[in-house]
């Protein structure tokens, strides 16, 4: 152990007045003690050993910036010596699924991480340097990289530097109101323009929650009209609930929204909240729970039970490709993945036509368009895009040949839901996807990684 280090851990009250101590190895060794030490500390060391944690987790997160952007900047070097080919996704893109696929994160959260990595290793390094240093955190970092988006590069600089003076006496709230105004004062056009283009970009979206229920939002609207919407809602709301519904103004405002998105006029729309004022059944969620149910119950063809186990199967591959990464050089592993997986594909051939064929004439239908009946069952059997961090419902997708057509064929073996992006992704010579069972598929990367996507009923 480190002389500081050891000088450090060994005193009765190792965590007065640390707040100096560096991120990095060492402190790492720091915090490397087990839960129960905390209980013998006092409370303001327990804050120093939180704060401590969250400079080492700022330096984690430069280190884990900086290697993004140096497999970006790999990427991009390749792909500039040849045409690029707009069918297929940019190296740029093809390294946000690749981290994305890598961390375990959304595509969005993927492409925020490389978009990141550039800034903060390029036009925006000294802010990268202090996230490393643990004087800002990753978020700050993030107000910052946001504020001087499409400034000018001067412009940017002084920004810059005139967040890093304060950023770490500041939250992030603090933080960019006092960015906005200073960005405001000097470079005012710049600012309007990269207000107008987010308004040009403005859209519906919608997502699921954790609790069963869903959030729809209008996002990038010209700041009066979003608070103009809102306040007649809001005024609409007060009405209500000055007319006796008991409801919170929240929810009240909820349903008044709900009503006119449907398609009702505001007074129409209000005599139907005061008519139902206390009756806060969600009719709408019960219905979807019975499709649901329904969905749930129907039966659809199940080959995986009935002849090779698809969890069986799949631990052999994963059994098998972890045996080549242990044996060839780093540097062979994409090609001795990529070659092991093909091999694998080839050896279950014969078995996978047997399986697929049945009692049937022959294997597969004629034709390049799949039949309903055989959408509904690839898509029951993958409920979303088969890229491995994926959410795209598979209705919303393209059922990809997975073997292109002519030489692959049309059958559930060689079927699986795309999204048009991984789709493109897929088309890119540096991926490879194979779909060694029906329903069981390998996506290898370019860097020689896996994923092993199995059916959702696995």
């Amino acid at each position: 152990m480190p002389v500081q280090v050891a000088e450090l851990v060994s005193g009765q009250r190792e965590w007065v007045d640390r707040g100096w101590f560096p991120p990095g190895p060492q402190l790492a060794i720091c915090l490397s003690g087990g839960k129960n030490r905390l209980a013998d500390l006092t409370d303001d060391e327990l804050l120093q050993v939180a704060a401590a944690a969250r400079r080492q987790t700022s330096w984690a997160q430069a280190r884990e910036l900086a290697a993004i952007a140096e497999l970006t900047r790999r990427r991009t070097v390749e792909e500039e010596s040849g045409d690029p080919d707009y069918r297929i996704l940019s190296a740029r893109e093809s390294v946000t699924e690749e981290v994305s696929a890598a961390l375990t994160v959304t595509g969005n959260a993927a492409a925020t991480l490389v978009h990141l990595a550039e800034q903060l290793t390029g036009p925006l390094a000294r802010t990268g340097d202090a996230l490393e240093a643990g004087r800002v955190d990753l978020a700050k970092a993030r107000v910052i990289c946001d504020v001087t988006e499409q400034l000018p590069e001067h412009t940017a600089r002084r920004v810059e530097s005139a967040a890093l003076e304060k950023a770490s006496e500041q939250t992030t709230g603090q933080l960019r109101r006092r960015l906005n105004r200073i960005a405001r004062r000097l470079a005012p056009e710049a600012v309007e323009e990269r207000r107008r283009e987010a308004v040009r970009q403005r859209r519906l979206e919608l997502w699921d929650t954790p609790s069963g229920t869903s959030d729809l939002a209008l996002c990038d609207l010209a700041a009066e009209d979003a608070h103009a919407i809102y306040n007649k809602i809001t005024a609409a709301a007060h009405g209500i609930k000055g007319d006796g519904d008991t409801r919170p103004l929240s929810t009240i405002r909820a349903d008044l929204a709900t009503r006119l998105l449907q398609g009702l006029e505001l007074p129409e729309a209000i005599r139907d909240l005061l008519a139902q004022a206390g009756d806060d059944v969600g009719s709408p969620v019960s219905g979807l729970s019975g499709l649901a149910e329904s969905a749930a119950a129907s039966e659809l063809p199940g080959e995986f039970s009935a002849d090779v186990g698809v969890a069986v199967l799949a631990d052999e591959v994963n059994r098998r490709l972890q045996h080549v990464r242990a044996r060839v050089e780093p540097r062979e592993l994409p090609h001795a993945i990529r070659r092991t997986v093909q091999r694998i594909h080839a050896e279950f051939a014969d078995a996978r036509e047997v399986a697929c064929q049945g009692d049937d004439e022959v294997h597969g239908r004629p034709g390049y368009r799949p039949s309903a009946a055989l959408r509904r069952e690839v898509e029951a059997r993958h409920a979303s895009c088969v890229f491995p961090s994926c959410n795209q419902p598979s209705h919303r997708c393209d059922l990809d040949h997975t073997v292109p057509w002519r030489p692959g064929i049309t059958c559930r073996c060689n079927l699986a839901p795309l999204c048009r992006r991984h789709h493109r992704l897929k088309q890119r010579t540096d991926w490879r996807l194979f779909q060694i069972w029906a329903g069981l598929l390998v996506w290898v990367t370019p860097s020689g990684a896996w994923y092993i996507v199995r059916p959702d009923r696995q």
